[in-house]
């Protein structure tokens, strides 16, 4: 290798720029592999064929009439319009319907790092950019090969573009903190409404970036440099943007109210005291890489303590504040401690190690800390081979073969009835029924009662249908 070329290279891995793009690409390579590779492994889950269901109208204007009859409440349909146009393009399949999660959690691993990159490039001084862009390649790398979000990209839910929405609010967020651009409140307001429409959880969110607004207060009244950000005019545009929202939110919650009366979401129970803390720390799917994480993030705040000091201070509420006001919720209202809805606090962790990470100035300890991040994370994914979704398809043929059309067959919960409508012949899906609380008439009962039914309810189901056919993955087909 000739002098010249090698000079290259090593300016090359001098270029926190060129490194960071290097270190993107790879994120993108091994995301995109661990999310698209094998997405019919197993069934479509019940959560799935909630979102199936709502898709799968004929219409834009039945797609948004039949969401608030299929979930839970709480949300607009954002995400099942998309996926109705995505179905109508590409079919429903399970692949198919997943592959769309796929692309956006793709898409989401190139907006870490530009969402990393901006809380260095607003809150920090000039000296942060390159800390920035290190940061943000690190915490894109991470989320790439997280299991807990590949898990979710892999999934035909609307978490994906949920992340999406949040983390362009966030973008836009900063940079009207430092500008004064009508651009940039616009794109706070929109995307807040997006992200909020998408699913209601992102309230938590905006409980972070208001804890944030907060802690500037005295800052400002100091004169302390972070107090030149603006508070006044990035909070207006984030109320705008619930605003707009205005005229379907009495709807929205209107359902919520609904389904909290019916016990649609009683199965969600008040965690242990520590839950913000071990929702964290399972996150990162291993304690070895967790600490690595915990020690990295403490590195990169005293690294960077005189360049980075408020960017450091921005991501502690954005990985803090999501989770506190989880708990909030849980312990004031009812309980919402359930780590799908503070995905975006995980980033903040990420963040963080991002930020130690890309604090080394040596490019031979910057590459061994991604091989590291890497080789412990890549056995996690040995998890996706093993895993069985529940086994609705078997249960729904074994069901359809023990009957003939127009018999009902009996579900147990109401919301995995689309499930089993989905593995049904397409003239039999309406057979399908909730059972409801009651014994029903129908010939066969199909029953997924061992996760979230209370023991009970399920026992009572189980007297109603005493004969077994078949276990399928923890699904019973029951009979009289």
């Amino acid at each position: 290798m000739s002098f010249s070329v090698k000079r290259a290279i090593q300016d090359a891995l001098r270029s926190a720029r060129l490194f960071s793009m290097a270190l993107l690409a790879v994120a993108v390579i091994l995301g995109a592999h661990y999310r698209f590779h094998r997405l019919d492994r197993w069934d479509l889950s019940g959560d799935e064929g909630v979102a199936w269901a709502g898709a799968i109208a004929p219409s834009v204007e039945a797609v948004i009439a039949a969401e608030p009859k299929v979930e839970n409440g709480g949300k607009l349909p954002p995400y099942d319009l998309l996926l109705h146009g995505w179905i109508g393009i590409f079919g429903d399949g399970v692949a198919s319907m997943r592959r769309l999660s796929a692309v956006i959690g793709t898409i989401v691993i190139v907006l870490v790092f530009v969402a990393v990159g901006e809380v260095f490039g607003s809150l920090g001084d000039g000296s942060a950019l390159s800390t920035g862009q290190l940061a943000g390649a690190f915490a894109a790398l991470i989320y790439a090969t997280n299991l807990t979000m590949v898990m979710s990209d892999r999934t035909a839910r609307e978490f994906p573009l949920l992340l999406a929405t949040e983390l362009l609010q966030i973008v836009f967020f900063l940079r009207a903190q430092r500008r004064n651009a009508p651009t940039d409140y616009a794109g706070t307001a929109i995307f807040t409404a997006a992200m909020i429409a998408t699913n209601y959880s992102s309230g938590f969110l905006l409980f972070a970036e208001a804890l944030w607004l907060g802690c500037l207060l005295p800052a400002k009244w100091t004169g302390a440099r972070a107090g030149k950000l603006a508070i006044l005019r990035p909070g207006i545009a984030v109320a705008a943007g619930v605003v707009l929202l205005a005229p379907v939110l009495p709807s929205v919650f209107a359902d919520s109210e609904r389904a909290v009366r019916t016990g649609a979401v009683d199965w969600i129970k008040v965690q242990p005291i520590s839950w913000p803390f071990m929702t964290l720390r399972d996150s990162a799917n291993s304690p070895r890489l967790f600490w690595i994480f915990v020690a990295l993030g403490v590195f990169g705040v005293w690294r960077q303590w005189r360049s980075a000091r408020v960017a450091s201070g921005f991501l502690a509420a954005w990985m803090a504040g999501p989770l506190l006001a989880a708990f909030a919720v849980t312990y004031v209202i009812r309980p919402m401690e359930i780590p799908r809805y503070v995905l975006i606090a995980f980033l903040g962790m990420f963040a963080f190690a991002g930020l130690g990470a890309g604090a080394f100035r040596s490019a031979a300890l910057r590459i061994a800390l991604a091989i590291l991040i890497v080789s412990l994370s890549a056995p996690q994914m040995r998890w996706l081979r093993n895993y069985h979704e529940l086994g609705w398809q078997q249960a729904a043929s074994l069901a359809a073969r023990e009957t003939v059309r127009g018999d009902r067959i009996a579900v147990y919960n109401r919301y995995k009835v689309y499930v089993v409508r989905y593995y049904l012949p397409p003239n039999r899906r309406t057979d399908a029924v909730s059972m409801g609380d009651k014994c029903d008439s129908a010939r066969v009962l199909i029953i997924d009662g061992f996760v979230v039914t209370q023991l009970e309810k399920l026992a009572k189901a189980q007297a109603c249908y005493p004969q077994l056919l078949a276990r399928v993955h923890e699904v019973e087909v029951r009979t009289r």
